[in-house]
C-alpha cells in the first residue's frame, strides 16, 4: 500500500464461508486495512462505525462507513482491495 492514509475495518468476507446449503451458516469477518479515499474518485471514504448484523441465526458486528462522495464500498471489493 503506498503512503496515503489508511482505516483498519471489520468486514464480512463471504468468500471464506462455507457453501451455502452445506451446513450452518458461519458469517465469516475479517479486520484489513485499506486506503482511506475512494477507489473510484480519491474523495475520503468516510468514518467507520460498527454495525451489529444478525444472518442465519448467527449475530456478528463489522463496520460500515458511508462515503461523501455516494460511491459504494461492498465488502467484496474491499477483500480485494485489502488482498491486492
Amino acid at each position: 500500500m503506498s503512503d496515503s492514509p489508511t482505516m483498519t475495518v471489520r468486514i464480512r468476507d463471504r468468500a471464506a464461508e462455507a457453501p451455502w446449503g452445506s451446513g450452518p451458516l458461519r458469517p465469516v469477518t475479517r479486520t484489513v486495512t485499506i486506503s482511506a479515499t475512494c477507489p473510484r474518485c480519491g474523495g475520503p471514504r468516510g468514518t467507520p462505525r460498527v454495525f451489529n448484523q444478525h444472518d442465519d441465526g448467527e449475530w456478528y458486528a463489522t463496520h460500515v462507513w458511508d462515503t461523501p462522495c455516494g460511491h459504494i464500498d461492498s465488502y467484496a471489493a474491499v477483500a480485494k482491495e485489502a488482498d491486492a
